[in-house]
């Protein structure tokens, strides 16, 4: 049976990943030693748009970039990873966006980002995206842009009745009527946590974001998979892939534009998330964030 191409619309950011190993992290004003300096493509937005093409999806790119030679660059990558740059908007006003990535010698991460162009974002930028002729079945934010605008789509999603995923990552506080807007929610355990204003087990944060939003609710758990609550009212646990892991920066944005493409491709949540759960636990065995991005032959060939 032929499978839906699916059409995702990614909002959200392009930044340029600076990233460097360390043995350990500095603490405040200590300097450490560092190895394996790269510079890379990153943004979480950019991320999750070029996830969505790798994996067989159309996907239009909604972001900002500045004019210098980094935001120029960006746009040549996105073209020649197949995603649609029609959404993609320059500023004069700042530099496009850089993050400072450290990662850890279990391969955990520390990351420090300059919005830059990000924030340049605006509300009719979104409304000229939602006026191309693309029609998705389905939209991705996450907080990692100008807010207002990530709002904005939010708002034209629900009006026009496309399902969007909110990604609120990396956190910022924001108001529930931003969140109520989403279809699906998909924080891991420290942003439900921050949103919530309290910690506890998945299934109490789970349900309690359910309460509070009355959105479908999907939590990343690192190696423990994620936790889906729905309409059902139950808490369901999908583990996660046992793989050695090597670095998970990009981990979140891969799981994320797997669920999105799935959902897209018809799937129900639970398949969707089993395979986003697949295509995150391909990425950590990878270094870098565009290099670990699975392609779809790839995952078609882990189901085998």
């Amino acid at each position: 049976m032929d499978i839906k191409k699916a059409k995702v619309h990614v909002i959200g950011s392009y930044a340029v990943g600076m990233t460097m190993k360390t043995d350990s992290f500095p603490e405040p004003g200590e300097t450490v030693a560092g190895h394996s300096f790269i510079q890379l493509h990153g943004g979480k937005g950019s991320n999750q748009a070029v996830c969505s093409a790798r994996l067989g999806a159309e996907v239009l790119f909604t972001t900002c970039i500045g004019q210098d030679n980094l935001g120029r660059s960006a746009a040549l990558m996105l073209e020649n990873e197949g995603v649609k740059t029609e959404g993609i908007y320059k500023t004069a006003s700042s530099n496009t966006g850089v993050g400072f990535v450290m990662v850890g010698s279990t391969g955990e991460n520390e990351i420090l980002i300059d919005l830059g162009a990000n924030e340049y974002l605006s509300t009719t930028d979104i409304e000229k995206s939602f006026s191309l002729d693309f029609n998705p079945d389905v939209i991705l934010v996450q907080l990692e842009a100008n807010l207002d605008a990530v709002f904005h789509a939010l708002r034209l999603a629900k009006e026009r009745n496309i399902p969007a995923i909110l990604n609120p990552a990396p956190f910022r506080s924001i108001p529930d009527e931003f969140v109520k807007l989403a279809t699906y929610l998909t924080p891991n355990n420290t942003e439900a946590a921050g949103l919530l204003g309290f910690d506890g087990t998945p299934e109490v944060l789970c349900k309690a974001l359910y309460d509070r939003y009355g959105t479908k609710v999907v939590m990343t758990g690192g190696k423990h998979g994620a936790y889906i609550l729905d309409s059902n009212q139950e808490v369901v646990n999908i583990p996660g892939e046992r793989v050695e892991v090597i670095d998970t920066t990009g981990a979140g944005d891969c799981f994320n534009a797997t669920l999105a493409v799935k959902l897209g491709e018809g799937c129900d949540l639970l398949e969707a998330v089993k395979m986003a759960n697949i295509a995150a636990s391909m990425s950590v065995q990878v270094d870098g964030v565009i290099e670990s991005l699975p392609y779809k032959s790839a995952l078609e060939l882990k189901l085998k």
